[in-house]
């Protein structure tokens, strides 16, 4: 499983589309956010203290959305789980690495954007007590969406279908985080609807724990355990032997690889 985990770090950070949504895009959003907000104070802080957990938020979630379950996708549909189910590794441990190394490149994309704001738009932390919880609850909302970036992964285990699918979803979770409008200038059952989704939460009240008006945020936490619980079990149940997700991609590769054989076999009887 190490060495997995290792390479599935490396084919992340190989990929287009994993490099620039992991490492670069949470960086652009932080930019963009600094350039518009400008060099503003709020209470005798920059302004930047205030948008960094929105423009964090929003960069987590096309690296789910999109890019995690591409690679989840493009993983079973290239044959690689079952190549190495033949040799024994359960698809379970397989699963597991590839979200830790996920994780792992996320992290990574956000501490690079945490700097570029510290250097370039003045962001300060309070205190290592308010760091380390702010840094503990966006961690959980991370591990969040990308249990759940996987689970679309290995649904539709299809790249274009994942594309499609991961738009209307990005969309509808940067509503939530405040994309299109703050949550107090909606009606009151859209913003019960939004609340529902951890990322509302990182966008709106994390904020707080930044600038020391709290420590934790008590709704994002329960919320977002839920969410966290459900897709593991939902993943757990995808990895046992033999589930109908993997089995089915399976016996298509089975069918295809026996119709190219049938195929050769007629040519070759004409000639």
């Amino acid at each position: 499983m190490k060495y997995y985990f290792a390479m599935s770090i490396k084919r992340l950070l190989r990929a287009p589309t994993s490099l620039i949504f992991n490492l670069i895009y949470p960086v652009f959003i932080v930019i963009l956010s600094g350039a518009i907000a400008g060099n503003h104070m709020m209470g005798g802080r920059a302004e930047s203290n205030y948008f960094i957990s929105e423009a964090l938020g929003k960069s987590l979630i096309p690296m789910a959305c999109i890019s995690f379950a591409m690679y989840v996708a493009r993983q079973i549909g290239n044959g690689s789980l079952t190549r190495l189910n033949y040799f024994g590794v359960k698809t379970r441990w397989l699963m597991l690495a590839d979200l830790l190394a996920q994780i792992v490149c996320a992290a990574m994309g956000v501490a690079i954007a945490m700097i570029v704001a510290w250097l370039a738009f003045r962001l300060k932390s309070p205190g290592a007590g308010y760091f380390f919880a702010y840094i503990l609850q966006l961690f959980f909302a991370l591990v969040t969406l990308m249990v759940w970036g996987q689970v679309a992964g290995v649904v539709i285990r299809n790249v274009a279908g994942i594309i499609l699918v991961g738009i209307i979803e990005s969309f509808f979770l940067l509503f939530c985080a405040g994309g299109a409008a703050t949550l107090d200038a909606v009606p009151r059952g859209v913003k019960v609807m939004a609340e529902c989704f951890p990322i509302s939460w990182v966008s709106y009240k994390m904020p707080a724990v930044w600038i020391g008006q709290a420590y934790w945020v008590p709704k994002f936490l329960w919320i977002s355990a839920i969410w966290l619980v459900a897709g593991i079990l939902i993943l757990w149940f995808m990895s046992l032997a033999g589930n109908p997700f993997i089995r089915a991609m399976q016996k298509q590769k089975i069918q295809s690889s026996m119709g190219k054989s049938k195929a050769k076999s007629r040519e070759a009887a004409k000639g």
